[in-house]
């Protein structure tokens, strides 16, 4: 029988177009031929493997001292660490506030901070951090040619460091993105070029050397999109990525393609950041991992996060449960890798995670993963479902936690209200021949599926059979 069980999460503004939903799993489509065209993956879990006070603000990897080697620098809370690759903290100093979002950039030799009260800078095998005096609040930083190039605090002016020194600002190398009359919120190098994302436009300026400013726009260097939210824009794929805004209203998610925005979210996408109070405090990061290249875009007002997977084009939600069973956003608040780690920081404990696919919960809190999906006769008959088979990776995992369980709900109104959760095994390790049936799951019209679980064993979800009887009444 026909159904939408591979896919992404696709959940309509009405319900009776589509029902899709993939919280904590991922599609991977199949490169060669085979039985399946593809399947579901469960998302990363985490392992902490630092424990700070407060909102870890921001994560830096930079080059060590030696070739190969690398330091990683982090903000938790109103403190500077640098880590070494045991994850052992050096202090550094403190910052004259303790939450918010910083933003880092290095040339080398020292690494600045910026935050909501103007910068600090640190070498990048010193002591302790130092004010830079002068230095803009609220700024976004960024590096190329050995140039920091930072936001002011308002208008549509960006700024320059000394030629390879970001420990002092120069207050005559300033200019201004003219194009539009908007206020400058972020700024990004990519490809040696420089993005400065306004809220209304974009501009696109390079290092040509000129006399009294080295950068200038771009013949062809702008771009009528412009951003609503200062760390939402990242670099990923070989081109950006961002929440966009201009002068007919906001909300759509897209990424540079030769200085033409090209939509990536989808309307159901739009229609839940439309429900949110606030998506100016969207935070994104992109990250690789086994082929796929994720952009994570977190609503911290709206408590959600949503990940777009460059590879198969698709969306899924990330969420963290907690001890209530209510889903929140993904707790994490930034990214960096590390020592061949993808680490997150979190944006409550002060902890900083392990990210990986070989992990199978969030730090000892059990990951609950879910998909619904539409069952779509001809005609809008009614179906009767004689048997419902989920497909998946069974007698597998470390044993924690017991037998693992999946559930499976049913609704019979597009999947406004769901039915009793219907348990089976997929059976303890070794068992490899345990299967997750359902066997008569009544009758009616407007079905979805609902299957979930919280097992701390790997996921993969290939398909779904079903197998019953449309009814002609």
């Amino acid at each position: 029988m026909k159904t939408s069980f591979l896919g992404e999460a696709y959940a309509s503004r009405s319900p009776i177009l589509a029902s899709q939903t993939a919280i904590n799993i991922y599609p991977e489509l199949v490169e060669t031929s085979g039985s399946e065209v593809g399947g579901f993956y469960g998302t990363p879990g985490l392992q902490t493997v630092y424990t700070g006070s407060g909102e870890v603000r921001g994560l830096w990897v930079t080059r060590g001292a030696s070739v190969g080697t690398y330091r990683l620098f982090g903000v938790i809370g109103n403190t500077v660490y640098r880590f070494d690759s045991a994850y052992n903290a050096t202090n550094l100093g403190t910052l004259p506030n303790n939450s918010g979002r910083v933003s880092m950039v290095d040339n080398g030799v020292q690494l600045a901070i910026a935050h909501q009260s103007g910068w600090h800078f640190v070498t990048l095998d010193g002591t302790a951090i130092a004010a830079v005096s002068g230095a803009p609040s609220n700024s976004v930083l960024a590096g190329q040619d050995n140039y920091g190039l930072f936001t002011e605090s308002t208008g549509g002016q960006f700024g320059l460091t000394n030629l390879g020194d970001l420990s002092a600002l120069n207050a005559l190398s300033i200019a201004t993105a003219e194009g539009s009359p908007d206020d400058l919120i972020s700024i990004i190098c990519d490809h040696r070029e420089v993005g400065l994302f306004g809220t209304g436009s974009i501009e696109i300026w390079t290092d040509t050397g000129a006399a009294f400013f080295p950068f200038e726009r771009a013949p062809g260097g702008y771009i009528e999109q412009g951003c609503c939210a200062k760390w939402s824009p990242v670099k990923l794929d070989n081109s950006t990525f961002w929440l966009g805004r201009d002068i007919n209203g906001r909300g759509v998610i897209y990424r540079n393609n030769a200085y033409i925005p090209q939509r990536i979210s989808t309307h159901p996408i739009e229609n839940a950041l439309a429900g949110y109070s606030d998506i100016t405090d969207a935070i994104g990061y992109a990250y690789q991992e086994g082929g796929h290249t994720f952009y994570v875009l977190t609503f911290p007002t709206g408590d959600a996060t949503w990940a777009y997977d460059v590879a198969t084009k698709m969306w899924h939600q990330r969420a963290w449960m907690d001890s209530l069973g209510l889903l929140h956003r993904h707790r994490g608040n930034c990214h960096a890798f590390f020592n061949n780690d993808h680490l997150v920081g979190d944006w409550q404990n002060g902890k900083i995670y392990r990210m990986g696919l070989n992990l199978t919960d969030d730090a000892g809190t059990p990951i609950y993963r879910e998909r619904a999906w539409e069952i779509t006769p001809e005609e809008h008959h009614k179906v009767r479902l004689d048997l419902i088979e989920l497909m998946a990776l069974t007698g597998d995992g470390d044993g924690a936690g017991g037998t693992p369980l999946v559930w499976l709900q049913i609704s019979r109104d597009n999947g406004r209200r769901f039915g009793y959760e219907r348990f089976q095994k997929l059976g303890k390790i070794g068992e490899y021949k345990a299967r997750a049936r359902w066997r008569r799951a009544g009758a009616g019209r407007d079905t979805v599926l609902r299957v979930a679980t919280n097992m701390t064993q790997r996921i993969s979800w290939t398909g779904a059979n079903v197998m019953g009887e449309e009814l002609s009444q």
